[in-house]
């Protein structure tokens, strides 16, 4: 989907949409400068689009379109046009604006400059936990030419503080269990939207407007139905993330130290028999019976749960929009033109 939007929109209005000022007051109280504040706008369950008259005849969009529609992002449109075109026809009656002829055909022909692109997608891990070992792996071991990936939080950033483009990998699960991002009570089939969201590795990526102008991507009419997902597995492709890791057959969160490293050896292919005495052994074989787990059974020297970072990335590994959510207000499809 696309995730966020920041745009110079053409349309009419008399009175200047303004937010608040910030502004520079001199030692006599003169205002030195001042600057004009966007206006949020509340959307689809309290979700806002920050908003501003660049002019009498231009308009600021700056947020996620997407979210703004349908009170979520977990998934949505990639049709960036259609998107600002319904954004802009509920502007207008929130405004009463008075957008000209020729400004609707702008919306329409997509004749308008871009300033930033979010471009996203989901892959769908086994269970949360491999998610969280996938980025651990990655801040290890993989770089752009930006260098080595920064982390913050639980976010794993490429070039975080770019002026041109930037990349980010999260957790979806874990954000909607953040406190500024959870999902709003009252949004329909919220289980559902947890639960699917529960094992997906997000992966985001912001072109900023010298990236765009140099890609030819400033302007809407540029952008084709699949020109973002396109973009992110592109600059996805530029990393390198050459090394493995291990993705895991069962969820060992909560197990004791000691068994995760007898389970390591058992995975790594190790006899067990032959490392620890016969009665630890069974013990040890014992315990984690009681997680369906048999180190009796010796397991291949070179496990197939471990792969190469990059492989989880594969395009046809993209986890799509669910069928309970088509044809719902979870998922909101512009109906602007055809592909």
């Amino acid at each position: 989907m696309i995730d966020w939007i920041t745009a110079i929109i053409p349309c009419h209005h008399d009175e200047m949409i303004v937010g608040g000022y910030v502004a520079s007051i001199d030692l006599n109280g003169e205002i030195e400068w001042q600057v004009h504040k966007k206006q949020q706008v509340r959307g689809s369950h309290e979700a806002s689009l920050n908003i501003k008259s660049f002019d009498t005849k231009n308009i600021l969009i700056d947020g996620n379109v997407a979210k703004w529609l349908q009170g979520h992002n977990l998934f949505g449109s990639d049709d960036l046009i259609g998107l600002v075109y319904v954004a802009m026809l509920r502007l207008v009656k929130i405004f009463n604006l008075t957008p000209t002829e020729q400004d609707i055909e702008s919306w329409i022909n997509g004749i308008y400059q871009l300033k930033r692109v979010d471009c996203t997608a989901m892959w769908e891990l086994p269970r949360r936990h491999d998610v969280r070992a996938w980025l651990r792996a990655a801040e290890m071991q993989s770089k752009s030419r930006h260098g080595r990936p920064i982390t913050t939080g639980s976010t794993l950033y490429f070039g975080k503080n770019s002026r041109r483009w930037s990349v980010k990998f999260y957790s979806k699960g874990d954000e909607l269990e953040a406190r500024n991002h959870k999902l709003p009570d009252e949004i329909d089939q919220r289980d559902n939207l947890h639960k699917w969201a529960d094992n997906k590795l997000r992966g985001e990526l912001t072109l900023r407007s010298i990236q765009l102008k140099e890609k030819q991507l400033s302007i809407a009419a540029q952008w084709k139905f699949d020109t973002p997902i396109e973009q992110l597995l592109a600059y996805i492709q530029t990393l390198n993330m050459s090394e493995q890791f291990n993705i895991t057959d069962t969820d060992l969160e909560g197990l004791p130290a000691r068994l995760i490293a007898v389970y390591k050896l058992w995975k790594e292919g190790e006899d067990l028999r032959a490392l620890y005495p016969r009665a630890s052994f069974y013990r040890y074989r014992t315990e984690l019976l009681k997680r369906g787990i048999d180190i009796a059974i010796r397991q291949p020297s070179k496990p197939d749960n471990v792969i190469p970072l990059v492989r989880v990335l594969r395009p046809e590994a993209i986890a799509q929009v669910p069928d309970w959510a088509i044809g719902t207000s979870l998922y909101f499809e512009p109906k602007l033109r055809e592909s």
